[in-house]
């Protein structure tokens, strides 16, 4: 209950993330948050990030739709970080229903969800990606990814009802678990228009939560 409760708070700090996100949502975009043509290319991946020193660190990907079920599509989330290809597979519910209300007040009931947004292992590139984070934030992160589909308590920071048919953009507040302490709180926008993903951290104090959780452990 008490994990519940301060879910809930935390929602409402996610409420001003969205207003600000959900007044850029547009079907046609000018250019992205790393500076680079709003067209995603299949074979020019973006960096990782483009301040590796920055707090909160910003992580860009680009979103390539590699299939569907009946309930979500599936992305490749891939970028690059010095010569290496890193990335995960990238899963998306196609029903998650918004989260802040007309009065833009935070809908503790429907705006959370398990697994809304899901994060499994590509294998070395996904290896990759753990050793890359590792080393941007100066802490070990050595050996693999975790094997197990890692599904975060996801709140919609969204106006309206995700539906990725659309070209736009849509933001979430991902909590990930650890098997011990806090979860790591980060930001997510999935953008239909310009294929790309982005995670932010909420403050540099989630980073071992962030490597526990992408390591299970």
């Amino acid at each position: 209950m008490k994990k519940t409760l301060t879910y809930c708070l935390l929602a409402s700090i996610a409420v001003s993330f969205a207003a600000c996100g959900n007044a850029n949502k547009t079907d046609a975009s000018a250019a992205d948050s790393t500076g680079s043509s709003n067209e995603a290319s299949s074979t020019t991946l973006n960096q990782l990030t483009n301040d590796p020193k920055g707090s909160p660190l910003h992580l860009y990907f680009n979103m390539n739709e590699v299939g569907q079920t009946d309930s979500s599509v599936i992305y490749d989330a891939r970028s690059l970080y010095k010569n290496d290809t890193v990335g995960f597979k990238l899963e998306v519910l196609k029903n998650i229903d918004a989260g802040i209300t007309a009065q833009n007040a935070p809908d503790n009931d429907l705006g959370f969800r398990v697994g809304s947004l899901r994060i499994s292992s590509l294998g070395a590139v996904s290896d990759n990606f753990l050793k890359a984070v590792g080393d941007i934030y100066g802490l070990p992160a050595a050996g693999a990814m975790s094997s197990k589909t890692i599904s975060p308590l996801v709140f919609s920071s969204n106006n309206e009802k995700v539906d990725l048919s659309k070209s736009k953009s849509y933001n979430f507040k991902l909590f990930f678990d650890q098997a011990t302490g806090e979860p790591a709180e980060f930001f997510a926008v999935v953008d239909n228009y310009k294929k790309s993903f982005e995670l932010s951290e909420k403050d540099s104090t989630f980073r071992q939560a962030f490597i526990n959780a992408l390591s299970g452990k």
